[in-house]
């Protein structure tokens, strides 16, 4: 039995690469994505606050984009704090790359944007506990995920 050219048989790729070729192809790729990266966190961005209506009312929004040209569309998702500047700068970051952002302000029905300031504290400050408890009661009534998972 030729266990070598059984070896060279699984060293091929259906398409006739080598493991070698794959390798080489794929750290290739991967300094022209990290390349295409570097480059990207060059473009200058503007941050605009917009508003978005809704079908149960106006959503205050930040829209990021880089400033020529026009990229795909991102739609960031913030965590529980709310938009606040960390989530700004998340979207900046993104933008930096080569995309258009939109971060809404998920709270718009209780509260315009930023809804917590710095200081909030869910594990250390009750007040803030009740305030989040609040803020958060309308999503978790009964049948609010099918009511407010339309958008516009």
């Amino acid at each position: 039995m030729d266990l070598r050219k059984n070896q060279e048989r699984d060293d091929e790729s259906l398409s006739g690469l080598s493991r070698r070729d794959f390798v080489a192809l794929s750290l290739a790729a991967g300094l022209a994505t990290a390349t295409r990266s570097a480059a990207g966190k060059e473009l200058p961005v503007i941050e605009t606050n917009v508003n978005v209506k809704t079908l149960d009312g106006t959503c205050d929004a930040v829209f990021i984009h880089p400033t020529k040209g026009s990229h795909p569309g991102v739609l960031v998702w913030h965590d529980s704090p709310g938009l606040r500047p960390v989530m700004r700068d998340l979207g900046k970051r993104i933008a930096s790359e080569g995309y258009s952002v939109l971060v809404p302000n998920l709270f718009y029905r209780a509260a315009s944007a930023p809804v917590f300031d710095s200081s909030f504290d869910y594990a250390k400050n009750p007040a803030d506990r009740e305030k989040y408890r609040q803020t958060v009661a309308s999503f978790l009534a009964p049948g609010a995920a099918e009511r407010r998972g339309r958008l516009c």
